[in-house]
């Protein structure tokens, strides 16, 4: 059985459309075309290819390829041999494949998840869906290289400047510096970029922190911490900078930890960051913390709790006194749980 005695049973297409597909293959038109062009979809052509090579089916759309995973296989390996990763469940990395008979790709998957000492899955995708991987590898990445650029023609031309004028009466102070830079357009786009991709990334945290030769920003997603951009370290300053002003902290004090907190619009939705530095060995490090009020409060039901936790949990709060102690790591639904408990609790006639 083929793939159009796969269409055929599932009465995607008919006997007649059987013989004019073949007959436009004979003339160079793909298998694909032809089938758009009877009005068959893309998704049922995957499933039908899917179930004659006996390989699971996955449809990109728009889900946003996290971050995180990219780094499993480099953009070059994914563009060459047609294969990229497209997420991961209980810690298996899933990889999509335009084309699994290539044993060539099929070999160098299973190196690069040997060095990353990761087991994988294999799903079926179109080539269509191929290509949006692609677009997520020079998402950030792309935005952010294009505004350094920016900042570093920015920076020499300002240093030329200081060359020139040896008359000047004073020399800046390190935040005065700081409160300077920060102006500047390509670190406006720096740390905005950081902050759209780790929204729609659907990350909780986002990590900061000067590594001696390099800037390592992570994005935190189901409470793993994954590398998503490196910036060179001459930038870490101005951004710094640019997140202090944002949540209205000392620029001059670096010293000790500061907390504060911003709000920002994206796609249309308010995002509240609340923002944490605290000094590190090599310079400041911040931490953000993402809390998206379009995904709502949850209920206690929606929790996951079992039917007798759940009846235990909501007597417990329906006391007048006494305590509920809530732990564990970072991620966990501490800060969820507790606003679905004040959700439940809250009535006008309390306080």
């Amino acid at each position: 059985m083929n793939i159009l005695d796969i269409l055929l049973e599932k009465k995607l297409i008919t006997k007649e459309d059987i013989h004019e597909l073949r007959a436009q293959m004979d003339t160079g038109v793909s298998l694909d075309d032809a089938l758009a062009a009877r009005g068959v979809k893309p998704d049922d052509v995957l499933a039908a290819r899917g179930d004659f090579l006996n390989i699971p089916v996955r449809s990109i759309a728009d889900t946003s390829i996290p971050f995180g995973i990219l780094e499993y296989i480099p953009e070059d390996s994914a563009r060459h041999y047609r294969f990229a990763p497209i997420g991961m469940r209980d810690g298996v990395l899933e990889v999509g494949v335009v084309d699994p008979d290539n044993m060539e790709a099929r070999d160098a998957l299973s190196f690069l998840a040997a060095k990353n000492n990761i087991p994988y899955k294999i799903f079926l995708i179109t080539d269509d869906d191929f290509g949006k991987v692609l677009e997520a590898y020079k998402g950030i990445t792309s935005e952010v290289s294009k505004a350094l650029s920016e900042l570093e023609t920015e920076l020499s031309v300002g240093m030329d400047g200081v060359k020139k004028s040896e008359m000047a009466p004073t020399v800046k102070s390190q935040s005065e510096q700081d409160a300077l830079i920060i102006e500047d357009a390509p670190v406006v786009k720096i740390v905005a970029t950081i902050v759209r991709y780790a929204v729609e990334g659907e990350a909780s945290d986002v990590h900061i922190e000067h590594m001696r030769d390099k800037v390592r920003v992570r994005f935190r997603v189901d409470g793993i911490l994954n590398t998503s951009l490196v910036l060179p370290a001459q930038v870490h300053s101005a951004v710094v900078a640019r997140i202090k002003v944002l949540s209205n902290m000392r620029l001059d004090e670096k010293r000790k930890p500061q907390d504060g907190r911003f709000s920002a619009r994206i796609d249309g939705r308010r995002i509240d960051f609340r923002v944490s530095t605290f000094p590190a060995y090599y310079g400041e490090k911040v931490v953000m913390r993402i809390l998206d009020q379009a995904k709502g409060i949850r209920t206690l039901d929606d929790l996951g709790m079992s039917d007798r936790y759940l009846k235990m949990f909501r007597e417990a709060i329906e006391r007048p006194y006494g305590l509920i102690l809530i732990t564990g790591p970072t991620g966990s639904g501490k800060s969820t749980t507790l606003y679905s408990v004040l959700n439940e609790v809250d009535r006008e006639s309390y306080n």
